[in-house]
């Protein structure tokens, strides 16, 4: 009996995580469910359905992917040399980690928006939503993939230009309504994954779930802090940017 109850416990959470989630992503740019090549375009319940498969998932990309994912191999990484003033202190990944090769599964552009169950799919994504063009190169892009490492001693991997990741996150005030506060407001519960990287979902919420909200023209890229503090901008790179 104590089994049976902890198994519809778990179904029930569930449930209402993927109902949560589903109530953010309807009408933000990733609402894919009433295209005409979804599977049931009359059914918001398959707002989900485009990326995420409950059986026979993607182990090597997002939780339960369902998606045409796209290859780890040939990319081109921002790099000290490589990538136009930079001076990073950690070595860069060879390609981008599991979560950030999720979103690239669409926003790279070589592979459609509805490649998914079976399909080669139509829909790509282009111009400023794509980001790196068809080539895997990543060189002028924010970083992803790495481990963000303030300056603790004096190591040679550490960035004195880094806020520790217990710092809190700098929050937009009262005059950009509608911020959504996570559990754990520092940059390590906020912006970072749980190994401690930036990944693409440290400065993008895909689900619309907290953060600042998807808005059409103050928030087309939901960005995670949006808004001013004090009247000054650009809260998300300040967060971590000791500038």
């Amino acid at each position: 009996m104590k089994t049976l109850n902890l198994l519809t416990l778990t179904v029930v959470t569930v449930t209402l995580l993927t109902l949560t989630a589903q109530a953010g992503i309807l009408g933000s740019p990733h609402d894919f469910h009433s295209r005409s090549w979804n599977n049931d375009p009359a059914n918001p319940a398959t707002v989900c359905s485009v990326c995420h498969t409950p059986h026979h998932a993607d182990v090597n990309a997002g939780p339960l992917w369902g998606h045409t994912a796209i290859s780890a191999t040939g990319w081109k990484m921002y790099a000290n040399g490589v990538s136009p003033g930079a001076n990073i202190k950690y070595t860069p990944a060879a390609a981008p980690n599991a979560s950030s090769l999720a979103c690239l599964s669409c926003h790279d552009g070589s592979i459609a928006v509805n490649a998914y169950g079976g399909a080669v799919g139509t829909e790509f994504v282009t111009n400023s939503a794509a980001i790196s063009e068809n080539n895997k190169d990543l060189t002028h892009s924010h970083p992803i993939s790495f481990t963000y490492q303030p300056l603790v001693g004096t190591g040679p991997t550490q960035d004195k230009w880094l806020f520790d990741s217990s710092s809190p996150v700098l929050a937009p005030d009262a005059n950009s309504p509608g911020f959504v506060p996570g559990n754990d407001m520092t940059v390590r519960g906020f912006l970072l994954n749980a190994q401690g990287n930036v990944e693409c979902n440290s400065c993008h919420d895909v689900h619309n779930q907290e953060g600042s909200p998807y808005n059409i023209v103050n928030n087309p890229k939901l960005v995670k802090i949006n808004g001013t503090q004090a009247g000054v901008g650009s809260l998300l790179c300040r967060s971590c940017h000791n500038k």
